[in-house]
């Protein structure tokens, strides 16, 4: 993804730019957990930019001149359990719908570790093994912002997701309706939240002062009465 209009010639120009990718981000998923799930494209797309850069010359924080870690909080996969894996995201309906949640350390069992910036963008999530699915990070973001070609489209999920999503989504099935077939929408919207949440972690004990500050608790003043 290449945006000529950004160019980042100083260290000091990559800093001012990530502090408002996280003031960003920070707000785009204070509207996704509010329930508006169309945030997470919004989210992969500046996720996308902080790997790749505004200018497509490689990731963000490699201007900094400085080696940053993430944060990588997913289940171990164990293949001999031959079961779907999905790493970034719970099963978790909703109202009777079926649906998926972000994991964000909600899970004491799960580890919360640390990763290189390699590590962390290649590592596989989603693994279905039936059906011949292994999904990174990478490439769950890409799907998710769907950068290439018109913005202005509506994001079409590719066809590794669309399989994913509307044959057997990572082995969940209805059976009550005695089909296969599930109408799981979401667990690549919340596995961007997901990730949205390890990165935010990460930069805040990292890089605090690119964050807005904590506004200062006033207790209320107690006013004598006449």
């Amino acid at each position: 993804m290449k945006n000529n209009s950004i160019e980042l010639k100083t260290k000091e120009d990559a800093e001012a730019y990530l502090k408002a990718l996280i003031h960003f981000m920070l707000e785009s998923t204070l509207a996704y957990d509010m329930g508006f799930e169309g945030e997470a494209q919004r989210l992969a797309v500046v996720i996308r930019v902080l790997f790749e850069g505004p200018d497509g010359t490689g990731p963000l924080l490699k201007k900094l001149e400085k080696e940053y870690y993430l944060y990588d909080n997913t289940p171990e996969y164990k293949p001999a359990m031959n079961l779907p894996y999905s790493g970034l995201a719970l099963y978790a309906p909703i109202k009777g719908k079926e649906a998926y949640s972000p994991r964000m350390g909600r899970n004491p069992g799960v580890p919360i570790k640390k990763t290189s910036y390699d590590e962390w963008w290649n590592k596989v999530v989603v693994i279905d093994e039936s059906q011949g699915i292994n999904l990174t990070r990478q490439q769950i973001i890409e799907a998710v912002a769907n950068t290439y070609g018109d913005s202005s489209v509506r994001p079409k999920l590719n066809q590794e997701f669309n399989r994913l999503i509307l044959d057997k989504p990572v082995g969940w099935v209805n059976e009550k309706k005695g089909t296969k077939r599930s109408t799981l929408q979401h667990i690549e919207f919340a596995s961007t939240r997901h990730m949205a949440w390890e990165i935010l972690l990460a930069f805040e004990e990292q890089l605090a002062h690119l964050f807005p500050p904590v506004p200062e608790y006033k207790p209320p003043t107690r006013q004598e009465s006449e």
